[in-house]
C-alpha cells in the first residue's frame, strides 16, 4: 500500500502516465449469476497479465472499513465464503454491472465507492439513466439525438393519447422501462392488443413505454470507451427467425460492421448524454438516417467485432471479445483515463477554514480554469528565509517550511513570485493537507481553489450557485472583490 505523502503525489500528478499491468487491479462489481461471460473473460484476461482480479458478489459482500485520505477499502465477504478484498483508487478499475444496481443496498455501495474517489465504470447516475429505457429515450430527446419516437404508458386512459404522440400507426413497440436482452419487448398490430398487453402487464406492476415501429432486419452495438468509439458489430436476424428482435440471446448472429462518419457522430454524441465512460450504444440505419435504440451502461461483448483505435478511431479489422475486453483495460491504465468523476456539487465560492484560523474563515473561489501547481491564497505580509516562510493574515501570524517557488504567468508574462507552503485546511467538515502558494499582490480573490485541491475535496462546480457546501462567509479583505 502507498503511503499517504506517495498518494497525495501520484494522484495530481499533471503529466499522463500508463500503470504497469501488475499493479493494476480489476474489480467487477455483479452477482454470481449473468455475469459469467464478461467477469470471466475478464478474470481470464487478468490472470494471463498478471493483474490483481477479484469479482464482489453485491448480494453478500459489504465495505467493512475505510481510510478516505489515501483512498483505501476494504470489502468483506466478496464471494459469499468471507473472503476479503482491499482496493485502493490509485490503482483500481472497477467494472459496474447491471446486477450491481438491482437493489438500493448495492446501488449504496457503487456510490460510496464513486464518493470516496474512485473510477468506476459506470457511476450510478449514467447506469440508471441507462437501465431505464424512458430515461434513456428522455436523455436522447434533450440532447438532440435522432430516436424512434416514444411516449409513456402510465394507465388505461394515456393509452390512445400515448399512441398518437409516437405517430398513430400500427404496429408499434411496447416495452418495458426494465428489462435486458430483448426481454420486455413486444410488437402489436392493433388497438385491441396494445390494450390487453398494457392491461396483462400493469398487473405485475410493469412500467411502460410505446414507441413506434421502424423495419430492422439488423441493428448495430457500437462499445464506445472515453467518448471513443472501440468496437461495432452489426446483429442479424435470420431469415427464418420471425422474432422481429436481433439480440443475440434470441439467435441473431453477429458480423463486424464499418462504420460511416455520420453513424459515429451519432454515436459519440449518444454516449456523451448518456455521461457513461464505457457503454454499448445501439442503432439502425432506417431510410439511410441512424436512429439510437438505446445506450447500455453494462454492454455484451459476445460479438464479432470490427475493432477500431480509442484513440485514433481508426478501423483495425476484426477482434474478438477478449481483445475488446483487452483495450478496456489498455485504455484506463493510463492515468488520465483513470480520473474518477465527482457527482458532489459545489458552489464558485465556497468557505475554507484554515488550523490557527478558525475563528476567522477564507472565502475562497473554486476556480476549474486554474491549472497552478498550488492554490492561492492573498495574505498580509510574508517573510522568506532559510527555508522557512514566515506570513501573516488577518491579525495571525505563521511559520511554514517553504516546498518551492512558484511562478505564474499572465500573458505569458511573469506575474507574481508566490512562496508555497503546505497548511492544513478544513472543507466540508473533513480535514485536507494542502499546497498554498502565498501572495501579497491583488488578485482579486483573497483565495483561489485550483483543479488539483478540487480533485483532493471530490467536487464537481456549480457555475450559478455559491456555498452549497459551506456556511456564507463575508468578505474580509479588501483583495476580495
Amino acid at each position: 500500500m502507498k503511503s499517504r505523502s506517495e498518494y497525495r503525489t501520484s494522484l495530481f500528478e499533471e503529466e499522463s502516465s500508463v500503470l504497469p499491468y501488475e499493479e493494476l487491479h480489476c474489480v467487477v462489481l455483479g452477482t454470481g449469476e449473468g455475469e459469467k461471460t464478461f467477469a470471466g473473460l475478464m478474470e481470464e484476461i487478468c490472470t494471463k497479465r498478471n493483474i490483481k482480479y477479484d469479482f464482489v458478489d453485491v448480494k453478500k459482500a459489504w465495505i467493512a472499513g475505510s481510510d478516505i485520505e489515501i483512498g483505501s477499502v476494504k470489502i468483506r465477504n466478496i464471494d459469499g465464503k468471507d473472503t476479503d478484498a482491499e482496493i485502493e483508487t490509485h490503482n483500481s478499475i472497477i467494472f459496474v454491472r447491471a446486477g450491481a444496481i438491482e437493489t438500493l443496498a448495492s446501488q449504496s455501495m457503487v456510490s460510496s465507492l464513486q464518493d470516496i474517489g474512485f473510477l468506476v465504470v459506470n457511476d450510478l447516475d449514467s447506469m440508471l439513466v441507462c437501465d431505464n429505457k424512458m430515461s434513456n429515450a428522455l436523455m436522447m430527446e434533450r440532447n438532440n439525438i435522432p430516436i424512434p419516437r416514444t411516449s409513456i404508458v402510465s394507465n388505461e386512459a394515456s393509452i390512445e393519447d400515448s399512441h398518437k404522440r409516437v405517430g398513430g400507426k400500427f404496429p408499434v413497440i411496447i416495452k418495458t422501462l426494465k428489462g435486458t436482452q430483448g426481454v420486455g419487448v413486444m410488437k402489436v398490430d392493433s388497438m385491441s392488443s396494445l390494450t390487453g398487453v398494457c392491461q396483462s402487464l400493469w398487473k405485475y406492476e410493469a412500467d411502460l413505454l410505446i414507441q413506434e415501429y421502424m423495419e430492422m432486419k439488423s441493428d448495430i452495438r457500437t462499445l464506445v470507451i472515453g467518448g471513443k468509439v472501440l468496437a461495432s458489430a452489426e446483429r442479424i436476424r435470420e431469415e427464418n427467425n420471425k422474432d422481429f428482435r436481433n439480440n443475440v440471446h434470441l439467435g441473431a448472429r453477429t458480423e463486424p460492421y464499418q462504420l460511416s462518419k455520420k453513424e459515429i457522430a451519432v454515436i459519440k454524441a449518444a454516449a456523451r448524454a448518456s455521461g457513461a465512460m464505457y457503454c454499448g450504444v445501439d442503432h439502425a440505419v432506417v431510410n439511410g438516417k441512424p436512429y439510437i435504440i438505446e445506450v447500455n451502461g453494462s454492454p455484451g461483448i459476445r460479438s464479432h467485432f470490427e475493432g477500431y483505435d480509442p484513440w485514433t478511431e481508426e478501423k483495425q479489422g476484426k477482434i474478438t471479445d477478449k481483445q475488446v475486453l483487452e483495450k478496456i483495460i489498455q485504455f484506463f491504465s493510463k492515468d488520465v483515463n483513470r480520473r474518477p468523476v465527482f457527482r458532489q456539487e459545489a458552489g464558485y465560492i465556497e468557505t475554507i477554514i484554515f488550523k490557527g484560523m478558525e475563528k476567522n474563515p477564507v472565502r475562497a473561489k473554486f476556480d476549474t480554469g486554474n491549472s497552478a501547481k498550488a492554490s492561492m491564497l492573498h495574505v498580509d505580509s510574508m517573510d522568506v528565509k532559510n527555508g522557512k516562510v514566515t506570513w501573516t493574515k488577518n491579525g495571525y501570524k505563521f511559520e511554514d517550511k517553504l516546498l518551492y517557488i512558484s511562478k505564474p504567468m499572465r500573458g505569458q508574462k511573469p506575474f507574481d513570485e508566490r512562496p508555497v507552503i503546505e497548511h492544513e485546511i478544513t472543507f466540508n467538515n473533513k480535514k485536507h493537507i494542502a499546497e498554498i502558494a502565498l501572495s501579497l499582490k491583488d488578485t482579486a480573490s483573497e483565495m483561489l481553489v485550483n483543479r488539483k485541491l478540487m480533485t483532493k475535496f471530490k467536487v464537481a462546480v456549480n457555475p450559478n450557485r455559491r456555498f452549497i457546501l459551506s456556511n456564507k462567509t463575508a468578505r474580509n479583505d479588501s483583495s476580495d472583490h
